[in-house]
């Protein structure tokens, strides 16, 4: 990285990650000793953790060239190792038994709970864990085939097509727990580095969490290379569901300002609050079609409740996920959007139009934990 001073910012770097260790062992309600923390200025060694001297080594590379997300996985990684020694009694070293229960009792995800060495051992080993399965991928081919016929000019064809792909998504998530697999979960992270979350973008996530099996946390996450903290998103579930959200989440962003650019010359009041009115219409009237969809195909499908009663096990399995991820997650209740009735009644009508048109692919969306963070 040319012209960036490392010295600098090595001693924020280290600040940071006595902050990010402290809330890890609040957020886990775990009493370790605090260690030394130093950065080190190897590639082939990411981190490590030295219990005579009680030093938490981790590499500036790996903080430079990875989402801190990364960081902070391989920062929990360390911290096994650290729980091992001193409330495990040491009884092992390296990835035995011991430290992998440390790891899930720390919510590590699987690619860090192996020995990892090298910056580029480690990122290869991300990309590996990325990849979706053969069968996930024909998944993905076939909703991203679906998506794309909704885009048709007929309506009919359109509504159908959409419906089909609600269906199909619902059906596969069956289908595993029919065949008694079990579910691998991962998540993806949405940095537009700002500093709020706004109101439309909240709107977004109610739709996938109500209609494409996946959670959505809003969270914060600090970013190395500016020294600032950002809003975040993250979608967590199955990879699969996450790569379909992920592209439904940016479709519809880019759905309202499409829109918002076509129709603007109609609204003539106060362009920011026009603006809002005019998304969180178009936002609740494509959830109230999609709330229509899902009630139509209920009532033509006899084996709804076997499949809700299936499903309702992997939203429990999935909650356990999101619990190892965020602890002490609370709901945040927000206050009402100020709108004006007339442009958000407009909006309503032509959300129910909003199709999910664009195959997953078109979008470029990657699956994988991490390496998907957006900018």
């Amino acid at each position: 990285m040319q012209g960036f001073n490392i010295e600098k910012y090595r001693a924020i770097w280290l600040n940071q990650l006595l902050v990010e260790y402290e809330e890890i062992c609040w957020s886990y309600g775990l009493e370790l000793s605090t260690p030394v923390f130093e950065i080190s200025d190897s590639k082939r060694e990411v981190g490590s953790y030295h219990s005579s001297t009680r030093t938490l080594r981790l590499s500036r590379y790996l903080i430079t060239e990875n989402p801190w997300a990364v960081t902070l996985q391989v920062l929990k990684h360390e911290m096994a190792h650290q729980l091992c020694a001193e409330q495990f009694g040491g009884r092992e070293k390296g990835h035995g038994p011991d430290f992998q229960g440390a790891c899930r009792l720390l919510g590590v995800e699987p690619e860090f709970c192996r020995a990892q060495s090298s910056l580029p051992e480690l990122q290869k080993e991300l990309e590996k864990g990325s990849d979706l399965s053969e069968v996930g991928r024909k998944f993905i081919s076939k909703v991203e085939k679906l998506f794309a016929l909704a885009g048709s000019p007929n309506e009919n064809e359109a509504t159908l097509a959409m419906q089909k792909a609600n269906e199909l998504i619902e059906k596969y998530n069956l289908s595993f727990l029919d065949a008694g697999e079990k579910q691998d979960f991962g998540y993806t992270v949405i940095n537009r580095k700002r500093k709020r979350i706004e109101g439309y973008q909240r709107h977004i996530c109610r739709i996938l969490q109500d209609f494409f099996f996946v959670r959505v946390v809003t969270s914060s996450i600090y970013d190395p290379i500016t020294d600032q903290t950002y809003k975040i998103i993250e979608f967590l579930g199955t990879r699969e569901n996450v790569t379909i959200g992920e592209y439904c989440y940016f479709f519809l962003e880019n759905k309202l300002v499409s829109l918002w650019s076509h129709n603007r010359h109609k609204f003539k009041g106060n362009t920011r609050t026009e603006k809002n009115s005019y998304y969180l219409g178009l936002l609740n009237g494509f959830y109230n079609k999609l709330e229509k969809q899902k009630d139509k195909a209920i009532e033509k499908n006899a084996e709804v409740t076997v499949g809700n009663m299936a499903l309702t096990v992997a939203e429990r399995e999935l909650d356990g996920y999101v619990s190892s991820r965020f602890p002490r997650l609370q709901k945040v209740s927000r206050r009402t959007a100020k709108v004006y009735r007339n442009t958000y009644n407009d909006g309503v009508e032509t959300g129910k139009t909003i199709t999910l048109a664009k195959g997953v692919a078109a979008e470029s969306v990657q699956s994988g934990r991490f390496l998907s963070e957006r900018i």
